[in-house]
Parts: structure tokens; sequence; C-alpha cells
């Protein structure tokens, strides 16, 4: 009886060992595609208002409460130099950088001797300055697209400045003393953000 229990455990054995070398061998290596750096958002990001004309509570309680947390998302991330969905801080990086990521752009225009690249898949543009770095993040993106101009000021009071360029008007916040805040556009609505960083710029361009 012991002879019998012994001849149907050894092929058992056999066939368990044989399926475990092939479970080894088929697994799927362990790769991961490349990921663009993480922004650190500055803390306490709450009520970004112009401190030199802030808003009264009521007249933010009239706005849409998502527009009111995205401008603020966008106050928040220009303080850091960049937008919403983008990864590339102006004065700290390269065009370089992005092609590494985002691949080659759609589009490269010259604009007062700098040039701008256009992402069109993640709505966005670069200023890039002679030197390679990003002095210019734009972002062209859809919800962006849906805040007015008077739900910008119920948020963030009056501008520091206002400007005009082919028929746009352009509003600049001064988020701090690193980078500016533009809002472009020719209607009511925003068409277009701008996170400006002058000091990397070597023209400056009204938008």
């Amino acid at each position: 009886m012991k002879r019998i229990a012994k001849i149907y455990f050894i092929p058992c054995l056999l066939a368990l060992l044989v399926g475990c070398s092939n479970d080894q061998e088929t697994e799927a290596p362990n790769t991961s595609p490349k990921q663009p750096p993480t922004i650190n958002e500055p803390t306490n990001p709450t009520n970004p208002t112009n401190p030199s004309n802030p808003p009264s509570n009521s007249q933010q309680n009239n706005n849409n409460p998502k527009h009111t947390t995205l401008i603020q998302e966008i106050v928040s991330l220009a303080k850091v130099g960049t937008v919403k969905n983008c990864s590339f801080p102006a004065s700290t990086t390269v065009i370089d950088e992005v092609m590494l990521y985002w691949g080659e752009p759609d589009q490269e225009d010259f604009v007062a001797g700098n040039r701008y690249f256009t992402f069109s898949s993640h709505g966005i543009v670069f200023g890039v300055n002679k030197g390679e770095q990003i002095f210019d993040v734009r972002s062209y993106s859809k919800e962006i697209q849906q805040i007015t101009f008077d739900e910008v000021e119920k948020v963030l009071g009056k501008p520091n400045n206002v400007r005009s360029n082919s028929g746009d008007k352009i509003w600049v916040y001064n988020v701090n003393e690193k980078f500016q805040l533009k809002f472009v556009g020719s209607k009511s609505t925003i068409d277009h953000i701008s996170v400006f960083y002058p000091a990397g710029a070597k023209n400056q361009m009204a938008g």
C-alpha cells in the first residue's frame, strides 16, 4: 500500500514543480512609463486675492462655486510658475525637458525674438528665450475658457495692470515677486491664461 502511495506522489510533485517554473517564465517585467516631474504647490492657497483691493465675501458668493475654486487653484499654481495639468514651471525648466516627456511640439512660432512651442493635445503653449529657458506657460483649457473676467475680479479683486494687444484685453496680477498671472480674452470670457516670468523674458511681450 505504501508503494502505491509513493507511485502517485512522485508524478504529482513533478507536475507541481513544472507548473511553478512556467509561472515564473511568463511573468511580465515590472516596467513603468516616464512620468513628468511633480510640482509642489505652496501651502495655504485659500483666498489668494489681490491684497491691494480684496473683494468682499458677498461678491465671491455670486460666482459659480466651481469657477471660484478653479480661479483659486490657478493662482496657487501660478505662484510656483505653472498651470493646471503641467509639471514644467517657468524659470526652472528648459524646453528640452518638456519634449523628453511630451514629444515634439505641434507648432513653433517666433514672436519678438522668442520662440513659442504649442502642445495641442495638452492645451499648453510655452514661451522660450534664447537660453532655452521657459519664461511663459500658457493654458488654453476648456474649463478656463468658461470663466468670465467679472468672476476673476470678484475672486481676486482689480488687476495690478490692464493692457490690450490685438483686440485682446489682458489683466495682470502680480501673484508674488517672481511671477505674474495674466488673464487674456477678447470677450467677456477668458481665452487663455499666462504664467509669466519677467526676469526670463529677453523681450517683454504684451500678453
